[in-house]
């Protein structure tokens, strides 16, 4: 296995391979992996993972990411990949797993995806940019106390539990989230303080929280195909729904919204000078739910 690590160079602007190492593939089946945080302003991390589990999650602040790698003994050192390099004050992480699995598959294709985990602990202390693809597994993401720039998430076949128990102490500007024929569940999302955030479902069932704490204003789109979507919102959030209506989708959406014209619905004091959020929800075949909670 070969782990590319690159160190910030003491001349500016450029970046320099410090070494590469060639480790024992997997001997007791797993690989604990530290890179240490210099003088990095920010941090891109891509996380490319084909199949199996993947757990993020807050580290140590001095720590750039904290990588347990758990795999079978025979697995090919050419799959997995972590590559660092700082290139002016901006630290860029690639985390990819490169086999790619065909879509029919044994029952020993599936337990062996779930020998594969790759535990992540990110450092809390400077600006994330996450663009993360995982294709068949599972994922756990829990950015709480991160400290999110910007987030894109696809994922094709997975099952995914995205959460954020801690507010965002930055804004976060974008947020994507790509879910196919899969299961996709994020909790307390307005803890990640974006400005614009959009969700888009295929084949799957799909349940989006919008608990926690809105200090700006704040724009979601969600596009759903085939799926059935509830919505959840806290019951003092003020915020605005609009639904594009369609004749083989279902809406049902709780008592306590007013129907303000043609597919818009607006809480009580949603005019009101605390922040708000705007909802756009459109609908092929599934079914949309949309629901209050304490």
């Amino acid at each position: 296995m070969i782990l590319s690590i690159y160190k910030h160079s003491r001349l500016i602007g450029l970046s320099l391979p410090l070494v590469a190492l060639y480790l024992p593939l997997f001997s007791q089946g797993t690989l604990h992996k530290e890179i240490s945080r210099g003088s990095e302003k920010e941090l891109i991390v891509t996380i490319d993972v084909s199949f199996g589990k993947v757990l993020i999650s807050r580290g140590e602040a001095s720590k750039v990411v904290i990588a347990d790698v758990r795999a079978p003994r025979e697995a090919d050192p050419d799959e997995f990949q972590i590559d660092y390099r700082v290139r002016n004050g901006r630290g860029e992480l690639v985390i990819r797993s490169k086999e790619r699995r065909g879509f029919w598959k044994t029952r020993d294709d599936d337990d062996d995806e779930e020998d594969r985990e790759w535990n992540l602990k990110f450092t809390d202390a400077i600006p994330i940019t996450f663009k993360i693809e995982l294709g068949a597994g599972k994922g756990e993401l829990d950015l709480s106390g991160l400290r999110i720039r910007n987030m894109k998430v696809s994922s094709g076949a997975s099952s995914v539990d995205m959460f954020c128990d801690r507010p965002n102490s930055i804004d976060a500007e974008t947020i994507v989230i790509e879910s196919g024929v899969s299961r996709f569940t994020a909790t307390n999302l307005i803890n990640m303080n974006f400005r614009k955030l959009k969700f888009s479902g295929g084949v799957g069932a799909y349940r989006l929280d919008f608990g926690g704490k809105l200090r700006q204003d704040a724009d979601a789109k969600i596009e759903v195909g085939l799926g059935a979507v509830t919505v959840t919102l806290p019951e003092d959030l003020q915020a605005r729904v609009i639904y594009s209506d369609s004749w083989f989708s279902s809406f049902d959406l709780d008592g306590d919204f007013s129907h303000r014209r043609n597919g818009v619905y607006e809480t009580t004091g949603y005019d009101s000078n605390t922040p708000t959020i705007s909802i756009q929800i459109e609908s092929g075949l599934g079914s949309v739910k949309v629901r209050r909670r304490d």
